[in-house]
């Protein structure tokens, strides 16, 4: 089930609202975790006793290093290794299988193939209840939250169904005050239903449409190159306002229910360089995984050895950024098989790995800075954006052979297929494609976000949300393209 859908919008939405409205201060987390797994459940109800272990493993080994804190790494390596595992095979073992049976095909050895080997089908959000359920157990390890208060308030906080599916990425420590006592009012209920139309236009009205834009660029065999630029801008639009108007539409439920989520995005494209962007782009898992990953490299027994020998040695600065570089490789190359089992995403990852390790490297050892000029924050931000659209380019394509053919496209080095090029220019041609896309930039580049527009609302600013809700309803009428792109993460 998805929010852009009437059967969530008309249906499911309003009877969850109700349930967890009458249900009571006692009961109503109960309530939203019951809503929330039959919302999981939709489209295979199997996935909800895989939530379930994850829940109960975790609810468990914190209950137990509260009790016997002297046995505190036991218990968090047992939950490591379940939700690690759990993760692991159902993302990865498909991939792994695959490249196994390439390996061994290679080496001329057919027989040690699997070539009838079942097919793992991956159940929808578990990167993100993974994550979210990790960070519990993680910070009852290191004294930074205080264990839930119930099963029902810790079942809530993993399953919670705005954010389920594809985040943001909850810590405990951001809501468990909210699950013990939290405030629903008009305020944050008008606020929220702005969230979510917005959210939902975001989808609907320009997400879609630049969606097919994409797609018609991205499955042809070669392109022009205005064509081929025109289809990676699309794609760039596509998936921001497909993810951050679901951020938004999660947002506003949150708040619908009384909850106030932290912000996903922050303007991203807007960014200077590709580290600011990862600071605006998926906050919530840029942060999770600086947190519980990358400070976890940096004071490692290997890189605290590495910086102690650089600094012996009399290299200073190379000490505080050789290790620092090492592991941003690490970092994202999990960051990259994270989003996604294919050797496309783990290039996507080293690629924006490289310029954050560039940009750090420029800090360390760039001697002054230079006053900064409208021009150079122009040209910054132009730049930015292009270099974040080729890493799009492996995030889209299907094969790192297919994300060349892209490139080459892009460059003018491809021959140029003559029916590819006619099927995307009847799109790009056609005036409402094009009117979409231009706004789709407009928006970007000089509106404010739904998070600043909707801090104190108006009858004009209700009205315009109203409006955009209005058209996003009649337009999922007459839209057969409704994809939405982190549901398979």
């Amino acid at each position: 089930m998805v929010f852009s859908s009437y059967l969530f919008i008309f249906l499911f939405l309003p009877l969850a609202l109700f349930l967890c409205y009458v249900s009571g201060k006692k009961y109503r987390n109960a309530v939203l975790a019951v809503v929330s797994y039959l919302f999981y459940g939709w489209s295979d109800p199997r996935f909800m006793i895989l939530m379930f272990a994850t829940t109960l493993v975790d609810y468990t080994d914190g209950r137990l290093m509260q009790k016997y804190p002297e046995k505190k790494k036991i218990f968090l390596a047992f939950s490591l290794l379940f939700d690690l595992g759990v993760l692991g095979y159902f993302k990865y073992f498909n991939f792994g299988m695959e490249n196994w049976s390439l390996l061994m095909a290679n080496l001329g050895i057919p027989e040690w193939q699997f070539s009838g080997f079942f097919r793992i089908i991956l159940p929808l959000g578990i990167s993100f209840y993974t994550f979210q359920s990790l960070s519990y157990v993680l910070d009852l390890y290191y004294g930074t939250a205080e264990p839930a208060a119930s099963f029902a308030d810790y079942a809530c906080y993993v399953s919670m169904f705005p954010q389920l599916v594809a985040g943001p990425i909850l810590r405990f420590t951001e809501v468990s005050a909210q699950l013990r006592n939290r405030i629903c009012s008009w305020e944050k209920f008008a606020r929220g239903c702005a969230f979510f139309m917005l959210g939902l236009g975001k989808k609907v009205l320009l997400a879609n449409p630049c969606g097919k834009l994409a797609d018609q660029a991205f499955s042809a065999l070669d392109l022009p190159v205005f064509d081929a630029w025109f289809g990676m801008i699309a794609y760039a639009f596509q998936i921001y306002f497909d993810f951050s108007g679901y951020s938004d539409m999660a947002v506003g439920l949150g708040l619908m229910l009384g909850f106030v989520f932290p912000k996903n995005f922050d303007s991203p494209y807007r960014s200077r360089s590709i580290t600011e962007y990862w600071q605006k782009w998926h906050i919530s898992l840029s942060t999770w995984l600086k947190d519980y990953w990358f400070y976890v490299l940096l004071r490692s027994n290997w890189c605290m050895c590495l910086t102690g020998f650089l600094s012996g040695k009399g290299y200073k600065k190379l000490s505080r950024t050789l290790p620092a570089a090492l592991a941003l490789v690490i970092l994202w190359f999990t960051i990259g098989l994270w989003h996604g089992a294919s050797w496309t995403f783990v290039v996507f990852g080293l690629y924006h790995g490289f310029f954050i390790i560039f940009d750090l490297c420029l800090s360390e050892f760039r001697k002054k800075k230079t006053a900064e000029t409208i021009y150079k924050r122009a040209v910054s931000v132009v730049l930015t954006f292009i270099l974040a659209c080729f890493g799009h380019v492996f995030f889209r394509a299907d094969t790192l052979s297919d994300a060349g053919h892209y490139f080459a496209s892009l460059t003018g080095s491809a021959l140029g297929d003559p029916v590819s090029g006619t099927a995307i220019r009847i799109f790009t041609q056609n005036p409402y494609y094009l009117y979409v896309f231009t706004v789709s930039g407009i928006i970007i580049w000089t509106m404010p976000q739904v998070w600043d527009l909707t801090r104190k609302l108006t009858i004009l600013k209700m009205a315009w949300c109203l409006l955009v809700f209005l058209l996003s309803i009649l337009a999922l009428s007459v839209q057969s393209y409704n994809p939405f792109i982190y549901f398979i993460f």
